[in-house]
């Protein structure tokens, strides 16, 4: 039997799975066709939690006997098994073909398989769990943090603003508190690629007739961005999915003695449910990339070069 807590977070991680398939089946061929993979990974990950959470073993069973296997447990608990196993033969059959023959799969092939693994989970949470499987959220996955609460409040019935004020700042306090544990009162962050700051246009007293101003102040803004982009490559967050959620949700900018940032709206940002769920599933994403190669830093080690 797996304990509430841990059965929650792998039921969320085959959930992870599940949207990862979304995403992909969203492509266009050949890349759509990765969303079968996805999707058989997702459910074979609920076949495993099921069978262990009664004492058995996948292992000792093939991928449909673990189907046969469930039913049996579905039926001894006087419910009405899945007549989903038609289905399921042929998204493995689609998984092998893929994977073992390089022949790849219609586009109504992965519209079916997406269709039955949002079936299956829905009929197995219900009938094994009773728990609606609407109801599984992926930020289980998290640590408790600042990040997490913010996540827990997105709505996907909220305006545009709210949804992505609280993407922003959970990616903002993820980034900012990985860091800042990185940090010990004797040296600077080994994120911290320049060694010391340039002065502001304001600190050297330039006016706006000044030539240099804009010099300086254009020198300055691309060091920094210079330094952001850098953290995100530093920190092992893939950068082409970072370029997508900040086509989406703005930066934010930090003001002297606040304790939390502002987004930088432009005024004309809206969201859609596909990029809602992409964003959260980055953030998600990373936050497990940062939890998964986390480390500590000896308050007497020197300083970084």
């Amino acid at each position: 039997m797996v304990n509430e807590e841990i059965r929650m977070r792998r039921l969320s991680f085959a959930k992870y799975l599940v949207s990862i398939g979304d995403l992909n089946s969203e492509n266009v061929i050949p890349f759509s066709a990765t969303s079968i993979l996805n999707y058989h990974d997702a459910i074979e990950f609920l076949f495993d939690l099921i069978l262990e959470d009664n004492g058995l073993s996948s292992n000792d069973f093939s991928f449909m006997k673990c189907f046969d296997k469930i039913n049996e447990i579905i039926e001894n608990s006087n419910k009405t098994p899945s007549s989903l196993r038609g289905g399921l033969e042929k998204l493995k059959d689609r998984r092998v073909n893929l994977k073992h023959k390089g022949y790849f799969p219609s586009e109504s092939d992965i519209q079916e398989a997406k269709s039955l693994t949002l079936n299956l989970f829905n009929e197995f949470c219900d009938k094994i769990y009773s728990l609606d499987y609407e109801e599984i959220n992926l930020i289980y996955l998290l640590n408790d943090s600042k990040t997490k609460d913010y996540l827990l409040k997105i709505n996907e019935n909220d305006n545009d603003e709210a949804i992505i004020t609280n993407l922003s700042l959970a990616f903002e306090f993820l980034l900012r508190n990985h860091e800042n544990t990185k940090k010990t009162s004797i040296k600077k962050s080994p994120y911290q690629f320049l060694r010391r700051k340039m002065k502001s246009s304001r600190n050297l007293k330039l006016d706006n007739k000044d030539p240099m101003k804009n010099f300086v102040d254009d020198v300055n803004d691309n060091l920094l961005s210079l330094e952001k982009n850098l953290k995100i490559l530093a920190f092992g967050i893939n950068f082409n999915k970072y370029a997508k959620f900040r086509s989406i949700v703005p930066d934010v900018t930090w003001y002297l003695g606040s304790m939390e940032p502002e987004v930088n709206f432009r005024g004309d940002e809206t969201i859609n449910k596909n990029e809602m769920n992409f964003c959260l599933n980055f953030i998600i994403e990373s936050a497990l990339r940062l939890q998964q190669f986390d480390f500590e830093i000896p308050n007497n080690l020197g300083d970084f070069p």
